[in-house]
């Protein structure tokens, strides 16, 4: 064989590896793109189906959060509200026996919201999907969360519809900032 004959091969192989490759990730719908890197909340709002915006006393509106994905398809995410005490635990901890959750999201647990796990994406459709591996509010281990998403330069901001405890829908809009 060859030096040409040679190369020829290999530029082939190369070529078909990188093709199988793509297509793995395609197949597997976990190319992240631009959601890859730490990203750190700048508000969480929630609003009812009439416009109105809502408060939230599980988290607040300006919640302390960061949100990971990771290039082999990790995703990590903490909220925390601020202003959280020791001696708000015992009532707190009478609530959080009383969540039943939804299958929409995760749940608030004293004040905390935390899950990790891993993630796909469908770029064209601008949806990530969570796949939840733990979380504090054990109820949400294995959910699958799917959310929607838009990238303006370093700030993401993700959509999704959910219920108040109370069953009330709202959508709830988080916007992030990358960290550098």
């Amino acid at each position: 064989m060859t030096k040409k004959n040679i190369a020829t091969v290999l530029g082939l192989l190369l070529v078909l590896t990188c093709v199988a490759l793509r297509l793995t990730r395609v197949v597997r719908g976990d190319e992240p793109g631009q959601l890859i890197g730490s990203w750190s909340l700048v508000s969480r709002q929630t609003t009812l189906a009439d416009g109105k915006v809502v408060g939230d006393p599980g988290l607040s509106a300006v919640p302390k959060g960061i949100l990971i994905y990771d290039r082999s398809g990790h995703v990590a995410a903490q909220l925390s509200r601020p202003g959280r005490t020791v001696e708000m635990l015992a009532s707190e901890c009478a609530d959080a026996e009383k969540v039943k959750g939804t299958g929409d999201t995760a749940q608030i647990i004293l004040g905390y919201d935390a899950y990790f796990g891993t993630y796909t994406v469908d770029e064209k459709n601008g949806i990530v999907t969570h796949h939840l591996e733990a979380a504090i509010f054990p109820g949400d281990i294995g959910k699958s969360i799917t959310r929607h998403f838009s990238l303006s330069g370093d700030t993401l901001t993700i959509k999704f519809s959910t219920t108040t405890r109370d069953g009330t829908p709202v959508t709830r809009t988080l916007v992030w900032t990358r960290l550098k």
